[in-house]
């Protein structure tokens, strides 16, 4: 099996991968290993679309379970022990572009120190905007805001409105209408460093599209693997 190390610290486990047996390439891999956290995994998605991804915690920030230690779950990966889920994404378009998002869409006031003014499917709101959350990026931004996540469909957050609004859950199948009604908002997504305008009277959708990420089981959601606070 041929793979593909990700990250800014991922020769750290090179030796270790070869000596699991595992291929170290980088071109065409069968699975990129993303070596860090959220982070790393999010950019190695929107590098490597379509590749199923093997996220490993960086031990320096990470006191791994038995189960999850480097070597074991590198073994688990060449003996086809692991699971890999498929998690779909956002989709939303704006300038001529088509945008796909693992975690969420954010949209918000481009200045603290000024509310936007904004329509979310024909009903006025006031205040900093919204989070789209698909169900993988739930338990991030999106939780923050609400204090839960949920496990399938898509989710909408309000950021800090003049009213208190509740999360509100979408189906597969549903849209979220967004539009800019006065003031200056940002639109980003996961951890892209491409931040985008959107302008006074812009209409912006979100939904769910039919890409998804290949994601292996390991400690990134594991609840015996703690993340240490530096």
């Amino acid at each position: 099996m041929k793979v593909l190390l990700f990250g800014k610290n991922s020769q750290d486990i090179k030796e270790l991968v070869e000596n699991s047996g595992l291929q170290v390439t980088e071109q065409n891999p069968d699975v990129v290993i993303s070596y860090g956290g959220d982070g790393t995994l999010l950019s190695a998605e929107r590098t490597y679309p379509n590749i199923p991804k093997l996220p490993i915690r960086n031990s320096q920030f990470c006191n791994k379970c038995p189960d999850h230690q480097d070597k074991k779950v590198l073994q688990d990966l060449l003996a086809g022990k692991l699971n890999l889920n498929e998690y779909q994404k956002l989709h939303t378009s704006l300038d001529g572009k088509d945008l796909y998002a693992l975690n969420d869409f954010v949209v918000r006031n481009q200045h603290p120190i000024h509310a936007i003014r904004f329509n979310v499917n024909g009903q006025f709101f006031i205040g900093d905007g919204i989070v789209i959350s698909t169900p993988f990026g739930s338990t991030a931004y999106f939780k923050s805001i609400t204090g839960g996540s949920f496990d399938e469909g898509f989710g909408l957050a309000f950021n800090n409105t003049t009213e208190k609004q509740n999360p509100v859950y979408f189906n597969e199948d549903d849209r979220v209408n967004f539009q800019l009604v006065r003031g200056q908002a940002n639109l980003s997504f996961d951890n892209n460093p491409d931040i985008f305008n959107i302008a006074e009277s812009t209409a912006v959708s979100f939904d769910l599209s039919d890409k998804k990420a290949k994601i292996y089981e390991s400690s990134l959601r594991c609840p015996n693997c703690k993340v240490i606070r530096g």
